[in-house]
């Protein structure tokens, strides 16, 4: 599943294939996980919402339009949908029982870096299986070159020059309309 788009996948898990719902699920279920901690400052909620957004992946990938929009921006859609809805939840709770906590945010999003993350996670399911593997170790992880080489079994120009073709292949997934500069 590692190398098929998600439009494809998310195709298949309209017709039914939970594998298929699973490779969107590794590709995507941290970057929920995380937003959901930052935005709804929960771990339960953020894994509540993990799960939310991953069913309402399953019951309607049939209604997915790649015309309209990615999988990456749908799914985002349906996250932010979501993280407001457990925000109005709890304030709904919060004045049900009269305690007095600080407002949330409406907005579980305001600077987009949401939006950001699943557009790299998207793009990132383009990159040959080599470059993908520097960059998640060097940004998710935060390793240095050295210690890729050194986990990888790699020798350290290889590494450098892959991080170097990882980085301009992540800049022309993310923006096809200047391959030509």
């Amino acid at each position: 599943m590692a190398g098929v788009e998600d439009e494809i996948l998310v195709r298949r898990v309209a017709a039914g294939d939970e594998r298929a719902l699973g490779g969107l699920y590794d590709r995507y279920a941290g970057l929920i996980y995380g937003a959901g901690t930052r935005y709804l400052g929960d771990r339960g909620q953020a894994e509540d919402l993990v799960q939310d957004v991953f069913l309402s992946v399953w019951r309607n990938a049939g209604r997915f339009d790649p015309s309209r929009a990615s999988f990456s921006t749908w799914i985002y859609r349906i996250t932010r949908n979501r993280a407001t809805d457990l925000i109005r939840r709890r304030k709904a709770r919060v004045r049900t029982v009269g305690t007095d906590l600080p407002p949330e945010p409406e907005d579980p999003d305001p600077s987009g870096s949401l939006s950001r993350g699943f557009d790299v996670a998207a793009a990132l399911t383009q990159l040959s299986p080599n470059h993908r593997e520097v960059l998640v170790l060097a940004y998710f992880e935060g390793l240095s070159q050295r210690e890729i080489s050194t986990r990888t079994d790699t020798p350290l120009g290889t590494v450098k020059s892959r991080t170097t073709a990882a980085l301009r292949a992540l800049r022309e997934a993310m923006s096809p309309e200047l391959d030509g500069w």
